[in-house]
């Protein structure tokens, strides 16, 4: 009995176009620029892959600053402060000043003022009296609420001094918006060619002449 013949087996790669959307060759190049579908699976293969090992690293980054956390660190400050690591002295030193900057524009206390609310020798019926005016000032500079509206957990004995120092806060406020406007008003002003008008809405006879589209200029010149 005959044995039958193997079947052949026949490489059509060749069979494959090269075009979009078919699992041929590499390149495989698509004729609309994109890469093609074989390099996008190979793409995304390695990216999860990169995901799984980015996400493997959070994880312990996550735990060792929990363990920071549990030691008294605060976090925020710690990565404030190991940014600037790379930082000069002096643009360390710029940073910190513009930092006092606008916080003693806020009226919070800086420098010098860093014991709060008076000294340690000041009463502490004056010192809580001092904590809700400046809370006052700030809330009034950031126009949160209002004057007469102190927040719910001020004592009933602090509400003027709150007060008071809202008002100061708005003041400061409308002081700076009155500052600039002054500044803009004495800005000079740019003439210009357009002539005045009166009461009427028309243009001084006097010294207004129609426009010319050039032809009199033209032929003056020609004569």
């Amino acid at each position: 009995m005959a044995r039958n013949k193997p079947t052949e087996v026949v490489n059509d790669d060749e069979e494959y176009p090269a075009e979009q959307g078919v699992i041929g060759s590499l390149p495989n190049e698509p004729s609309n620029g994109l890469p093609s579908h074989d390099e996008i699976r190979m793409a995304a293969h390695e990216q999860v892959q990169w995901n799984m090992k980015r996400d493997a690293l959070n994880a312990q980054i996550t735990g060792f600053r929990k363990g920071l956390k549990a030691k008294g660190h605060i976090l925020g400050m710690l990565d404030k402060e190991v940014k600037k690591l790379e930082w000069t002295p002096e643009e360390y030193k710029a940073d910190r000043e513009a930092a006092d900057h606008y916080a003693e524009a806020l009226s919070q206390p800086v420098g010098t003022q860093l014991e709060l609310y008076g000294t340690a020798a000041t009463p502490d019926t004056v010192r809580v009296q001092l904590k809700w005016r400046q809370l006052g000032v700030k809330h009034g500079v950031a126009g949160i609420g209002w004057a007469n509206e102190p927040p719910q957990d001020c004592p009933f004995d602090c509400t003027q001094s709150y007060g008071e120092g809202h008002e100061e806060g708005q003041a400061t406020v409308r002081r700076a918006f009155l500052v600039r406007q002054q500044a803009l008003e004495a800005e000079p002003v740019e003439d210009d060619d357009t002539p005045a008008l009166d009461a009427e809405g028309t243009a001084d006879a006097d010294t207004w002449s129609a426009p010319t589209d050039g032809e009199a200029e033209i032929e003056a010149a020609a004569a």
